[in-house]
């Protein structure tokens, strides 16, 4: 174990050496973010399935998670019902989602074995703590960046599992249409009457309009006005406890100086899991047409913001999945600003502690709360999904600005938490 212990240190050695040069481009405002991969449950026969799949693939990617992505992201389906969760359990792991989970972070080749600290290092850095990394203190360093992958880093990975539903209003349009359809056909028979009484033919045009506009009504509101979708947010996260890192390295670390046939073959008998936290499901509002010009983008909008809003129900309900948000900057009045608005769930209910990250001394991390913020009412930031489009309120902000509860002496780079109260 000593032996794989200083392979380690040399390694994170070589790596920091190597990307000194670099070093410089990280912002110290960055922060350990959790990383997350995400699947897509496609009910390939439901209506509108080709737009949802093409609509989800080309979502904006959001900068509060590490993109974690690996190859198994679809459940394909049938039916229009939400899939249970026992079939979602199996696909992960059919399709051994941990596992490759676990090979991404550590970069590990498919066909030879070998593996690299790339990922997690820069991943590392970007999550420096405010005091600064000295070359004096490197080996304890080195250290504490593999303790933080196994706790901080590869422990804080998340899978999202997204069941969309499309909400067919096709039946309540039928019967829109056919309401108008009865009108029309009244109208249309009482021209008949009118034009056999006064000779005036274009009497019997009364209610075509009408006729017309029952044949067309349905799939308008439908296509439109009544585009709606419901979604199921399964949350897991990768169960990584601390001593795992140094299993990996002890039975499965292979890089292109230190190679071993047993290690190579042993992992093909490696097991992990991922540990379910929890589901929640969002449904669209009332359909906004504000900034909306065609389908694609009343689509886009539905689908996204009601992605968010479930992502911010499972943020709220489940403090491990709960992001850390570095202020952004202090105004000249003391409050706080930070990039994070409605999209994230923020309301005039808000509270956030602020917390700063914080080394000790064997190496682990630990947050210790500053103060407390609240946002204020009037400049909560619309970074919600084509807001600027629609002429939001607030849509041109940089970000959402705070006032102190409590506290002092905040600045930029230390770390903003939604606290329940």
């Amino acid at each position: 174990m000593r032996n794989i212990s200083f392979l380690v240190i040399f390694v994170l050695l070589s790596l920091y050496l190597d990307a000194q040069n670099i070093d410089d481009q990280y912002d110290k405002s960055d922060y350990f973010r959790s990383s997350w991969h995400n699947i897509l449950v496609h009910h390939s026969d439901q209506k509108y399935a080709d737009e949802i799949i093409y609509t989800y693939n080309i979502r904006p990617r959001t900068d509060k998670f590490n993109d974690h992505s690996i190859s198994a992201d679809l459940i394909a389906v049938s039916g229009k019902d939400y899939v249970k969760l026992a079939k979602i359990d199996k696909y992960i792991e059919t399709n051994d989602v941990a596992k490759e989970l676990v090979a991404k972070w550590f970069n590990r080749n498919e066909e030879d074995g070998c593996c690299d600290m790339g990922l997690i290092y820069r991943r590392g850095i970007e999550g420096a703590t405010t005091e600064n990394i000295e070359t004096s203190e490197l080996t304890k360093r080195g250290r504490s960046i593999l303790q933080d992958c196994g706790t901080d880093l590869i422990g804080n990975t998340f899978v999202l599992v997204h069941d969309i539903i499309y909400i067919d209003k096709a039946e309540r349009n039928k019967k829109t249409a056919e309401g108008i359809g009865v009108v029309g056909s009244l109208l249309k028979d009482l021209g008949e009457v009118v034009a056999e009484v006064t000779g005036e033919e274009a009497f019997e045009d009364l209610g075509s309009a009408f006729d017309d506009l029952s044949k067309t009504t349905a799939d308008m509101v439908d296509d439109f006005e009544g585009f709606r979708v419901k979604i199921q947010t399964h949350l897991y996260r990768l169960d990584w406890q601390p001593s795992y890192s140094d299993i990996f390295f002890e039975n499965y670390y292979l890089d292109a100086n230190y190679y071993d046939e047993d290690k190579y073959k042993s992992w093909e008998n490696a097991e992990y899991q991922l540990v379910y936290i929890g589901t929640q499901e969002a449904v669209c509002g009332k359909t906004v047409l504000a900034g909306i010009y065609n389908q694609s983008d009343l689509i886009k909008k539905v689908i996204y913001r009601t992605l968010d809003e479930s992502i911010v129900k499972l943020q709220k309900n489940y403090e491990v999945f709960r992001i850390k948000e570095p202020i952004y900057s202090i105004d000249s009045e003391g409050n706080v600003i930070a990039k994070i608005g409605l999209k994230e769930g923020i309301s005039d209910n808000s509270k956030f502690e602020v917390i700063e990250r914080i080394e000790a001394s064997d190496g682990t991390i630990k947050y210790k709360r500053l103060g407390v913020i609240q946002p204020n009412p009037d400049k909560i930031w619309d970074n919600r999904y084509m807001a600027v489009e629609e002429g939001a309120v607030n849509a041109d902000l940089e970000g959402t600005t705070f006032s102190v509860v409590s506290g002092h002496g905040f600045y930029p780079g230390l770390l903003i938490r939604e606290i329940r109260f």
